[in-house]
């Protein structure tokens, strides 16, 4: 099911509270979740695309990867 992105709750997609912005369709639970988007929606959508930096914590596995490396490095010299 969508998540209005005012509030957060889970709506039905039948509810015809809805709106498109930037190519994306928001639903709402109700006028006034709908209302609130529409006054600021780039507050909305902002945080939405926010939690894709949570994805950036991915680097640490990378770490890991530098220094298998220099496991296999330091084993060349023996």
């Amino acid at each position: 099911m969508p998540i209005d992105p005012v509030c957060g709750m889970e709506v039905d997609e039948n509810t015809g509270l809805k709106v498109e912005y930037g190519g994306k369709v928001c639903y709402f639970c109700s006028p006034g979740c709908k209302a609130e988007f529409e006054a600021n929606p780039e507050k909305y959508i902002g945080m939405e695309s926010m939690g894709h930096s949570h994805h950036s914590h991915g680097g640490h596995t990378h770490s890991r990867h530098g220094h298998g490396m220099r496991h296999r490095r330091g084993g060349c010299h023996h």
